[in-house]
């Protein structure tokens, strides 16, 4: 038997609202008030329940000292 190591990577998704133009003046806005939401630790709100979750790299550690707790 092996020892190996599953990593998973959880997607989340977050909208924020913008009043714009054309696309790219929206993605612009965005982006900046993305930041200040971030500062604010404000992100919570703007979350939308559908995140995703798959499989990364799997790691074979068998023959190394990675601590290991199946």
């Amino acid at each position: 038997m092996r020892k190996y190591k599953v990593e998973f990577v959880r997607t989340e998704k977050f909208i924020v609202d913008v009043f714009a133009m054309d696309e790219q003046e929206a993605t612009d806005k965005a982006q900046k008030k993305w930041v200040g939401i971030i500062k604010q630790g404000m992100e919570h709100y703007h979350e939308i329940d559908n995140s995703d979750e798959e499989i990364g790299t799997i790691y074979d550690v068998t023959e190394t000292d990675d601590p290991f707790d199946p």
